[in-house]
C-alpha cells in the first residue's frame, strides 16, 4: 500500500520569535509525529502526552498574556478548547479502532494547529513583544 509521505506538523515558517511559544510548538509536533507513527500499544501514551503537552503549552500562553496586562481572547481560547476536544474524542475512539483514530490525529490536528500558529499564537507573540517584560522601550 503507497501513502503520501507526512509532511511535519510545522516548520520554520511557523517560528514566531518567542521562545518559551516556539519551544512549545517544537514540543507539541514532536509528540504528534510519534502518535500518528507508532504502534497501537504506544497510542493511547503518545495522545496522551500530546494532550499533556497541549494543556501545558495553553497554560504558559495564557500566564505570558497575564504577566504583560492581556488576557486570551474567547476565540483563542476556543481554538484551545477544539484541540483539547479532538485528543479526548480520539482517546475514546481508538478503543475501538486505533488505526481509524490515528489517522484522525494525522488528518485534522495539524491544519487546526497550523492555522492556530499562524493567527491567534501570531497575534499572542506579537502583543508579548511589544507590551511584555523584554519588550525594547
Amino acid at each position: 500500500m503507497l501513502t503520501r509521505p507526512l509532511r511535519p506538523l510545522i516548520g520554520r515558517q511557523h517560528a514566531l520569535g518567542h521562545e518559551v511559544i516556539d519551544l512549545d510548538h517544537k514540543a507539541i509536533a514532536d509528540w504528534w509525529l510519534r502518535a500518528v507513527n507508532c504502534e497501537q500499544i504506544q497510542f493511547p501514551f503518545s495522545l496522551a502526552r500530546l494532550k499533556r503537552l497541549l494543556r501545558s503549552h495553553f497554560d504558559h500562553e495564557a500566564a505570558l498574556v497575564q504577566q504583560a496586562g492581556g488576557v486570551l481572547c474567547a476565540r483563542h481560547r476556543s481554538e484551545h478548547q477544539t484541540l483539547l476536544d479532538l485528543c479526548d474524542q480520539a482517546a475514546a475512539e481508538s478503543r475501538q479502532n486505533w488505526r481509524r483514530t490515528q489517522a484522525l490525529i494525522r488528518s485534522r490536528f495539524p491544519k487546526l494547529v497550523r492555522d492556530h500558529i499562524v493567527s491567534m499564537d501570531q497575534c499572542v507573540v506579537l502583543f508579548l513583544n511589544t507590551t511584555g517584560p523584554t519588550a525594547q522601550a
